[in-house]
């Protein structure tokens, strides 16, 4: 039986928002208090139009932009339904404000790594976790060395590579951190390619990978935290070196803060 609250859309529209942005801000509300949850239908179209006195062009684009964000999905015949997970093919919408705000490769680099040493102290708070995770990233591993000897595109060792951050971070068992470093690690996508690219000495993906995946094993965080301090190191120095390359520049003694190593 449906019992969804239908009037937290009751609220006439705010004047300085558009009807589709209106929608949606009263859906992000709703579920923001707990009127609205993962799994639940939606009402109608017309129900939705009629409740927040806009078109229902209006509310057809408020729903499509919700679906496109991973929020909603859209079953025909059958209703409107809030997602209850995210689809790792959603639009991400931190990496596009990310990508719009531009932040420097150093920022980055610190935050990337900030958000490493919290995954994996919760990882290694709990035998559980740790052990839980460590045959997939295993299994992950192996995976991209069969990808290297079959000599995949850039691109197929990226996706493999990004993989194994989002087995670290579904394996932290904090949604909330799993959800920040999944978009920040899709921000570094394309950087990704561009450093996985000029790795044609040394498979240095595997390294750190294997390096993560014994500090789990012998649940050492100093040494967890150490192997992604120099991926982190490394793949920042791949790019600035290119940068550096592209420019002329004959800076090399560019470096990034980390944590104070406590």
């Amino acid at each position: 039986m449906d019992t969804t609250d239908r009037t937290i859309w009751r609220v006439r529209p705010q004047a300085n928002l558009s009807a589709p942005d209106y929608v949606m801000e009263q859906i992000r509300d709703a579920l923001l208090q707990g009127q609205l949850k993962p799994g639940d239908r939606l009402p109608s179209e017309l129900e939705l139009a009629e409740q927040c006195g806009v078109s229902r062009g209006s509310v057809r684009q408020a729903m499509k932009s919700l679906e496109t964000l991973g929020i909603l999905t859209i079953r025909p015949g059958d209703g409107t339904y809030i997602n209850t997970s995210m689809s790792e093919r959603c639009f991400n919408p931190l990496a596009f404000t990310l990508l719009i705000s531009n932040p420097s490769i150093k920022e980055m680099a610190d935050a990337r790594y900030a958000l490493e040493r919290d995954i994996f102290e919760l990882i290694l708070a709990d035998d559980t976790l740790a052990e839980a995770i460590i045959p997939e990233l295993d299994d992950n591993i192996r995976i991209h060395k069969t990808l290297l000897a079959q000599k995949v595109s850039t691109k197929d060792l990226v996706e493999n590579d990004l993989r194994f951050h989002r087995l670290l971070s579904r394996g932290c068992g904090n949604i909330v951190l799993q959800v920040v470093y999944d978009y920040i690690m899709d921000f570094f996508r394309y950087y990704l390619v561009r450093t996985t690219s000029r790795q044609a000495e040394r498979d240095l993906t595997t390294d750190a990978h294997e390096r993560i995946v014994e500090a789990l094993r012998t649940r050492s965080y100093s040494m967890a935290k150490q192997a992604a301090w120099d991926t982190v190191q490394i793949w920042y120095r791949l790019m600035v070196d290119e940068d550096e390359a592209k420019s002329g520049s004959s800076e090399k003694n560019i470096s990034f803060s980390m944590d104070s190593q406590g």
